[in-house]
C-alpha cells in the first residue's frame, strides 16, 4: 500500500488482510487460555450486591419506623394530666397547644 492512496483515503484494509482473517483470529482463540479460573468473589459479587442493598433497604425501613414510634412514646410522656369539669371544658381544651393550656392555666388558677 502506498502512501499517497492512504493519504487520499486512511480507511484501506491491506492487500490479503480479509484471506488469512480467520486463521488469524481462530490462532488468537486458541492461544488464549480458554480455562481461565474465575474466582468465587467474581461470582458471587452480584449476589452480595443485592443482599447488600436489601439489607439496607430494610434497616432504613426499621430506622424511619422506630423514629416514629419513638416520637409517639415521647409525646405521649409529655402530656400531663388536666382536670376537666365538664363536656365543654374538655372541648376547649382538646383545640388548645402547650402555650395556651400554660396560659389556660393561669387564668384559672386562684394563686395572684
Amino acid at each position: 500500500m502506498d502512501s499517497a492512496a492512504y493519504k487520499k483515503n486512511p480507511f484501506l484494509v491491506p492487500e490479503n488482510y480479509f484471506l488469512d482473517f480467520s486463521n488469524n483470529l481462530e490462532n488468537k482463540i486458541t492461544s488464549m487460555d480458554s480455562k481461565k479460573e474465575i474466582s468465587l468473589f467474581i461470582k458471587m459479587k452480584p449476589w452480595i450486591y443485592i443482599a447488600a442493598s436489601v439489607l439496607l433497604f430494610v434497616g432504613g425501613i426499621q430506622w424511619y419506623i422506630s423514629g416514629i414510634v419513638n416520637t409517639g412514646k415521647e409525646s405521649v410522656e409529655n402530656i400531663e394530666a388536666v382536670e376537666i369539669p365538664d363536656a365543654e371544658a374538655a372541648l376547649l381544651y382538646a383545640y388548645l397547644d402547650d402555650h395556651d393550656l400554660m396560659i389556660m392555666d393561669y387564668l384559672v388558677s386562684d394563686n395572684e
